[in-house]
Parts: structure tokens; C-alpha cells; sequence
């Protein structure tokens, strides 16, 4: 049975009870939330574009977020958003409202160093990098093999440069990172609570000993997390779930742990759009400053975020470096390739991680087992290079040759199809590798053989049934 006539859905009891007690007379306002439909939320990538280039360009229905700006609302039902082209381009990235707080309070700034975690899907680490820029890093971790491939992916898309991906825990983390990073995000695995309206399943697998076991597995995650962090820099702690045990009670029994750790109060759009967090008994730090997202505010779903700072004044630990220079031959390939289809100048350096070739900054440094880095060059076949699709998702605009197609051109959706595309007059090019184009974003590569652009878009990224 449904615990309210509110609701929609059923919910348990015990989790009924417990929001009860926590919100009082705002108990029912939470639950009328459940009838509604969900918010949408929607947050421009600004590694391949600028919030006001993307808000001439698109048609969307949207509403600025205050705490995040370059975060909007999306108010439409329809589920198409993720098929436009523009997406595909990574001009934008589909995300929860609440989801996008803990790192709109974070403090990032350009040149940071950032570890993130409990990364996937990505929405996080795509909007650290949004803010570090170029200069920065990002290492970006998840544990679940399958779930850090999907991670991989959505940094692809949105042609993020200098982030690093790992599949590891966070001991090991620890262990190859101690005092690496000026802010480390733990947006820890849990007991999903907030996730109800979002994923009925969180439902069925909710419990209290399921938000025992996490809260313990959070606290273990968090306090690994923070020996990576420097002296004086930013630890930022987050959830999607409700409970005390998970939230502010961690958070208390953490500052019992380390006395070199304090709470900052959110900024002041991140508090407009949450609650304060719960007093906590016998806890000498005032949790209060923590924020709380709830529906029947938010508009979005449940999330918790509390920023930390460590004590002291510190310069970042420098990491080790694992990378090599690619051999002669690969060079080689590599230098050929380049001078055909960069500007000059515009070519990216590349290093090896084993038998892979990325391409990575030159102030990026590798520590430990990873999944990838930088942005994956290709593989040599036949002493030539075959590029790789992330090469154009990341490096595209540094081509020689660009197809700049607007998104109402229909030959886009036959491109993301998988078929070739006929060019006008106006844009022939010279034969040759370049990237195309949507509304001046990168979308992929093609080659240019006599006016007809051959299609390098990856099979598993077309788009069926046109």
C-alpha cells in the first residue's frame, strides 16, 4: 500500500516513517511531490561550447538554475533530447537538477587539480571539467568495470582533453595520490533514496539494513578519499538519498576522525535551492551548513552536499609519471597523419600507456592501473595511423579540414546514420581526414575523398531508422 494518498507510488513504510519524523509539518508537501512528474534538468558543456553560443542555437524549453549557470531546467516530457545531433556533439549533457549542486558548491577553479571518485555516469566529472579547463586535471574513478565504461564514454562525447580514467578502489587511490589533488569529490555509492520517482528499483532494494551497510561502505570511501587531498584544499561529500546515517551522521563521525577538517557554508545559489542540513547531537561541527535537495523544493530529485576544507596551507604532491614516448615507428605514423589533417601547431602531444596511444597535455602525469587517459589517438596499421573517434570528438576544431553543418541540415541525421554525405560547391575541400561539424561543434570524422565525405562514426554510436 501506498504510505499516503499522495502518493503515486509505493513506498515503504519504515522510509514513510522516517521522513515523517525528519520533516514534520513539510512531511505532506514532500509526499505530493511523488504525483509529479520528474524535473529535467540540462547543463551546457563547456569544454566544446559557451552557455550563450548554445542558448542562441538551440530550441529547448529552458529555465535558468540559480545556483548553476551554466545548468537550466528542462521543461518538456518528451524523451527525444538524448537522439538531437547536438547531443550527440556533446554540446550538452542531460542532468538531474539537485544532481549538479555538490559541484556548483565546490569552488573549482581554473588549473585545478580534481579527483572524483564515484564517478560514473560522468555527470559530475564532464562538469568538474567544464571548470578546471585545459590547464586543469581530472581523474576520474569508478569501481564497477561496466559502469567506468560508460564513465569513458560520456568524457568521449564531451571531448574532455585531460582527465584521466581509473577503475580501482579508493584505497588504491589513496596509496597512488596521497596529497595529489586541490579538491576531491566523494559522491558516494548509496542507499538511493532520493532516487525513488527516478528509479523504482532503489525501492525494491531499500532497507534499513541497506542504509546501515551503506553509510559504513560511504564512510570507508570517504576517509581513503581524503588522504589524496592537499593541505588546505576542498572535500567535497555528496549523496542521492535522505538518510542521517548516510548524510550528516557520517559527516560527524568524520570530523571526530580528523579535527584538521572543517565545514564551508554553500553558496549562497546552492543554498537557495536546498534545506538546511540536521544538527547532529554531540557534534561539535555545525551540520547545518550542509545543504539537503528535496522534490517539494529542489524541484529535482534528493541529494545531500557538504563541503570541507582541510587545515593547512599545502602545495599539491607531484605524480609520478608512467607514461613512455611513442617508438620510432609509431612516431612515425603518427608525425604523417598529424602534418595531413592539423594546423600547424595545433597538433596534440602523444604518449604511450602500455601499447595505447593517447594524446595528453603536456603537464598531465599517470599513477597507478587506468582505464584511459587523455583522449585516445587510434592504432597503427600498416605503418599508418587509423584514427580513433575521440581524436575528432576532443581535437576536431585544430583540423585542417572542418564540415560546419547546421543542425537542421538533414545531411547531419545521415551522418549519424553511418551514411556518406555529398558536399556543396562551397565546401570542398582537399581529400583527407577532417571533422564534422554540427552548428560549430565537433560531431566526428570523416575523410574527404572528391566531395563526398566517407563516414568515420563509430557503428555503435549511429543513430537507427531514418
Amino acid at each position: 500500500m501506498p504510505c499516503s494518498a499522495y502518493t503515486m507510488i509505493t513506498l515503504p513504510k519504515a522510509f514513510c516513517a522516517r521522513m515523517q519524523d525528519m520533516l514534520g509539518e513539510e512531511y505532506p508537501a514532500f509526499l505530493a511531490s511523488y504525483e509529479r512528474d520528474m524535473q529535467r534538468g540540462l547543463r551546457v558543456n563547456l569544454c566544446k561550447s559557451t552557455r550563450d553560443d548554445f542558448l542562441n542555437k538551440t530550441r529547448l524549453p529552458l529555465r535558468p538554475m540559480p545556483a548553476c549557470e551554466d545548468g537550466f531546467y528542462l521543461d518538456c516530457a518528451e524523451t527525444g533530447t538524448g537522439k538531437l545531433p547536438a547531443h550527440h556533439a556533446g554540446m550538452f549533457y542531460l542532468q538531474e537538477p539537485a544532481a549538479m549542486l555538490p559541484i556548483a558548491a565546490a569552488h573549482i577553479k581554473e588549473g585545478d587539480y580534481v579527483l572524483d571518485v564515484c564517478a560514473a555516469p560522468g555527470g559530475k566529472s564532464t562538469q568538474i571539467a567544464s571548470r578546471i579547463g585545459e590547464s586543469g586535471l581530472l581523474v576520474s574513478n569508478e569501481f564497477v568495470s561496466s559502469r567506468a565504461k560508460i564513465l569513458h564514454s560520456n568524457i568521449e562525447r564531451l571531448g574532455v582533453k585531460n582527465a584521466i580514467v581509473t577503475n580501482t578502489d579508493a584505497m588504491h587511490l589513496a596509496a597512488w595520490y596521497e596529497r595529489a589533488f586541490d579538491v576531491v569529490v566523494v559522491d558516494a555509492p548509496c542507499s538511493g533514496e532520493g532516487m525513488f520517482r527516478k528509479n523504482p528499483l532503489a525501492i525494491e532494494e531499500w532497507s534499513e539494513e541497506n542504509v546501515a551497510m551503506c553509510a559504513k561502505r560511504s564512510y570507508e570511501i570517504l576517509d581513503n578519499a581524503e588522504a589524496c587531498l592537499r593541505d588546505g584544499g576542498l572535500l567535497v561529500y555528496s549523496t542521492c538519498t535522505f538518510s542521517v546515517e548516510e548524510n550528516e551522521g557520517l559527516i560527524a563521525r568524520f570530523l571526530s576522525a580528523h579535527e584538521n577538517y572543517e565545514i564551508l557554508p554553500l553558496t549562497s545559489g546552492v543554498r537557495e535551492m536546498t534545506a538546511k542540513g540536521l544538527a547532529i547531537d554531540g557534534c561539535d561541527a555545525d551540520t547545518t551548513l550542509c545543504g539537503r535537495c528535496y522534490p517539494h523544493i529542489t524541484g529535482g530529485e534528493g541529494q545531500f552536499v557538504c563541503v570541507m576544507k582541510k587545515g593547512g596551507d599545502g602545495q599539491r604532491n607531484p605524480i609520478r609519471d608512467t607514461l613512455k614516448q611513442p617508438d620510432k615507428a609509431e612516431a612515425a605514423a603518427l608525425g604523417a597523419f598529424f602534418d595531413e589533417v592539423f594546423i600547424s601547431g595545433k597538433a596534440p602531444t602523444v604518449k604511450k600507456l602500455g601499447s595505447q596511444l593517447y594524446a595528453v597535455p603536456a603537464h598531465m602525469a599517470v599513477n597507478g592501473v587506468c582505464f584511459s587517459v587523455g583522449v585516445c589517438v587510434g592504432e597503427i596499421r600498416g605503418g599508418r595511423l587509423v584514427p580513433h573517434h575521440q581524436l575528432f570528438s576532443a581535437y576536431g576544431k585544430d583540423m585542417k579540414h572542418t564540415w560546419d553543418l547546421s543542425s537542421e541540415d538533414e545531411r547531419v541525421m545521415r551522418y549519424l546514420h553511418g551514411d556518406t554525405v555529398s558536399l556543396a560547391p562551397h565546401e570542398m575541400t582537399d581529400n583527407g581526414f577532417g571533422c564534422v561539424l554540427v552548428d560549430g561543434c565537433p560531431l566526428g570524422g570523416a575523410k574527404c575523398v572528391d566531395g563526398v565525405l566517407k563516414n568515420h562514426y563509430p557503428k555503435g554510436l549511429r543513430v537507427q531508422g531514418i
